[in-house]
């Protein structure tokens, strides 16, 4: 399904990611896209893309976008959230922990949207 904004991949994308459908979310990442992990750590191509998504949805984690904003110029998109992610442990607790994104989106030749930079952490990157 092509995105028609980026606010509506990250729509499509937190529905597959909660979904645990490993390949819609695989299909909004450009094939070079970089994902921030943990600050001081990147995974970047569609392996190490894929390799991190599924540990993700291993864990039986959540995402909740809860405020958004777009900027756009000439076909890319710098897309800002303030979101949730919501993780079960074994004795069936929730833990909630909040997270503000920097995303960056790119506007496809074919049309649609996709991630080329996903730096969910924010600004907690800068304490690496």
């Amino acid at each position: 399904m092509l995105a028609t904004s980026p606010e509506h991949a990250v729509e499509l994308l937190d529905r597959a990611f909660n979904d645990c459908d490993i390949d819609t979310v695989m299909d909004f990442y450009e094939d070079e896209a970089v994902i921030v992990t943990e600050p001081g750590r990147t995974v970047r191509g569609r392996t190490q893309l894929r390799s991190f998504f599924e540990r993700a949805m291993k864990s039986h984690a959540s995402a909740r976008q809860l405020k958004t904003r777009v900027f756009e110029a000439d076909g890319v998109a710098l897309f800002l959230s303030r979101w949730a992610l919501e993780r079960r442990d074994s004795n069936g607790g929730v833990s909630t922990r909040e997270f503000v994104a920097t995303t960056v989106f790119r506007e496809q030749p074919g049309g649609g949207w996709k991630v080329l930079i996903d730096n969910s952490l924010g600004p907690l990157v800068l304490d690496a």
